[in-house]
């Protein structure tokens, strides 16, 4: 069994709010029981939608992502690469580059923090960002001499609600659930309303209610009332 009073996780996040919608509850638990929780935001920048304003700018993300943090008491978080160069583009930038961030570029890099639990986005994401970021952080995990490097002992991509749309074969059930409590949960939910420029519809997965009613499915597969769901990619005993 994992002890969170233990964990040191860094969750990479592409883009402003991935780390609420995969990983919400699994931070409040974390901290709840008295772990540490660092977040490396890839980009941020000015987003085009298909909202009434039609886009989201650079600013309001930043603004949110401040009033995310304090909210759910992130112990740090960095923008590894900002400005407008590769914000919805990551997949165009080198991956010596995307490496190079998580692995000495950030101020949260690995070889920085030392983390012993990373979540990155899944490889089989439909968004191009998201299976870069997959493809950088599973290269900058790569294992060495601890001469060398710090070895995280723990890997695993997180869930996304738009994951129902996806045609992969090789989409496996996860491997990893996160039992969270109704204040956890909760505190998912609240999170995500603090990134006002994303939510959508309540019949859009991205919405309140699809995040809910994803919690409660997760729940469902374990013995639980909600759950987040994980695929494991690495866990070593050392």
């Amino acid at each position: 069994m994992i002890n969170l009073s233990k964990i040191k996780a860094l969750i990479i996040a592409p883009h402003p709010d991935d780390e609420v919608f995969g990983c919400g509850g699994l931070i409040h638990r974390i901290k709840r029981e008295g772990g540490k929780v660092y977040v490396m935001y890839m980009t941020v920048g000015t987003t085009m939608d298909f909202s009434a304003k039609g886009k989201s700018t650079a600013e309001e993300r930043i603004e949110e992502i401040t009033e995310v943090a304090n909210y759910l008491d992130f112990d740090d978080y960095d923008i590894a690469m900002p400005g407008d160069e590769y914000h919805l583009k990551l997949d165009a930038a080198p991956q010596k580059e995307l490496v190079h961030a998580i692995e000495r570029g950030s101020k949260l890099a690995l070889h920085e923090l030392e983390p012993n639990l990373v979540l990155t986005t899944s490889g089989n994401d439909y968004n191009q960002d998201h299976r870069a970021i997959n493809e950088a952080t599973v290269t900058a995990l790569r294992p060495a001499s601890l001469k060398q490097k710090s070895f995280q002992t723990m890997l695993a991509t997180y869930e996304l609600p738009y994951h129902a749309w996806n045609t992969a074969e090789t989409m496996n059930s996860p491997s990893l659930y996160i039992k969270l409590e109704e204040e956890d949960l909760n505190a998912k939910l609240e999170a995500l309303k603090l990134y006002r420029s994303q939510l959508k519809e309540p019949d859009s997965p991205l919405s309140v209610h699809g995040v809910t009613t994803l919690a409660k499915y997760r729940g469902l597969q374990c013995g639980s009332a909600a759950a987040e769901a994980y695929w494991l990619a690495r866990l070593a005993i050392l």
